[in-house]
């Protein structure tokens, strides 16, 4: 009997049991698209998360106080740029203050750090246009991309040589202090390094932010080390130096620990996945079983006029291979535009972004990652679920007895 053949008939049997055959693939389509969707949305997240993290570069060490008790100061700056296997010191002030310029007001996160080491912090960072602020320059501040082109149009854009009011949130009846600020410089878009969106940052010098924020001590250190090899040893310099006052981040351990949660989430919903694709499989094993009792009697007459037992079994394992064949295709296509849903709807979500108003925005979308083998094993697997489910059914169907077979009512 020509495989064709084979085929047509397996297919002719399924269609004429539309119902049953359509239950039995959607089973194998929710089960490939949640793989599909899963694995390549967990993949995408980490492949973003990573590009995020390579941002800030793998020899860069974040220290921040763990509690407002714990006070950085010049003498620890000075004492970290002497320790082994550290190759330079940022220090920076951070305050969450609200921005004002014509009638727009968002809440934005502003830096006081060196300018002349800005880019070194963050790779590939540069101006659109103006320049930097100098050390000493106590009112000059450089603005993210969203702040000076927001991109929402009801906003107002803020250019160079504009003047913009940073101010603290109001608490109470009293005024809360304000800071004028000219804009030197634009940053061109750069999007967000671990939980900070440079795109949503006002950057101004130390001594401006010493003098607005009336503080001598610092509200966190970037320690970037000599060399990948070295960031160990400068960690541990670090950890010496200041115990356990201060809580030390690393680039690499942030793309590790992200790293294992996204495997771990990813091997766990992705078993998910998997079992309802075995629960599709026994779907197909009933389905057979009860086409088998209903077919007894045709699996007689083709047996009488010369059908082997080889035929029955691979006409029925064909059945079951197309119904894999069908739902691996539809599970695909399906995983796949429920990927870049799934994406979509995170790009509304925040990532430590700094713009808290209700205007504000901070996409922390990504883009899902599908792969060829992921397509391929997506294909592939429903297909051998279903053969392998299949088998026991078709074998019985092909060892009936042809007498007991044509008696079968």
């Amino acid at each position: 009997m020509r495989s064709q053949d084979t085929f047509l008939l397996a297919f002719k049997a399924l269609k004429d049991r539309k119902l049953r055959t359509g239950l039995t693939i959607l089973g194998i389509v929710i089960g490939t698209s949640m793989i599909v969707a899963l694995i390549a949305s967990t993949t995408g997240l980490t492949a973003n998360v990573t590009a995020q993290i390579s941002k800030m570069g793998v020899t860069t060490l974040t220290i921040m106080p763990t509690s407002t008790r714990v006070q950085i100061t010049d003498g620890d700056v000075m004492a970290l740029e002497a320790l082994e296997g550290v190759k330079d010191v940022i220090p920076y002030y951070s305050r969450r203050l609200q921005i004002n310029y014509a009638t727009t007001t968002l809440s934005v996160v502003v830096y006081g750090l060196d300018h002349n080491k800005l880019f070194a912090l963050y790779q590939g960072l540069d101006l659109d246009h103006g320049s930097l602020v100098d050390m000493y320059d106590p009112t000059g501040a450089v603005v993210g991309s969203s702040i000076s082109k927001p991109p929402e149009a009801e906003l107002t854009p803020v250019d160079v040589n504009e003047l913009v009011l940073l101010q603290q949130a109001s608490t109470g009846r009293s005024q809360s202090p304000s800071y004028a600020y000219l804009v030197k410089g634009v940053l061109k878009p750069f999007g967000v390094v671990g939980f900070l969106s440079i795109d949503e940052t006002v950057f101004i010098s130390l001594i401006a932010a010493r003098y607005s924020f009336k503080v001598t001590y610092y509200s966190g250190v970037y320690v970037i080390a000599n060399s990948p090899e070295e960031v160990a040893i400068a960690q541990a310099g670090v950890q010496n130096y200041f115990g356990t006052n201060v809580r030390i981040m690393s680039a690499q351990s942030m793309l590790e620990t992200v790293t294992s949660i996204t495997n771990q989430l990813t091997f766990f919903m992705g078993g998910i996945a998997a079992v309802s694709l075995f629960v599709a499989g026994v779907g197909i094993t009933n389905t057979m079983f009860v086409s088998i009792m209903e077919r007894t009697r045709e699996i007689g007459i083709l047996k009488a006029i010369g059908y082997k037992a080889r035929n029955i079994l691979t006409m029925f394992l064909a059945e079951a291979s197309i119904t894999g064949i069908i739902g691996g295709i539809l599970g695909t296509i399906t995983g796949m535009l429920l990927s870049f849903l799934l994406s979509g709807g995170l790009a509304g979500m925040r990532v430590g972004g700094p713009m808290m108003g209700p205007r504000a925005s901070s996409s922390a979308g990504f883009t899902p990652v599908i792969s060829p083998n992921l397509v391929m094993f997506s294909l592939l697997f429903p297909i051998g679920i279903s053969i392998v489910a299949g088998l026991y059914p078709a074998w019985r169907a092909s060892r009936l007895n042809i007498v007991l077979a044509l008696k079968y009512e």
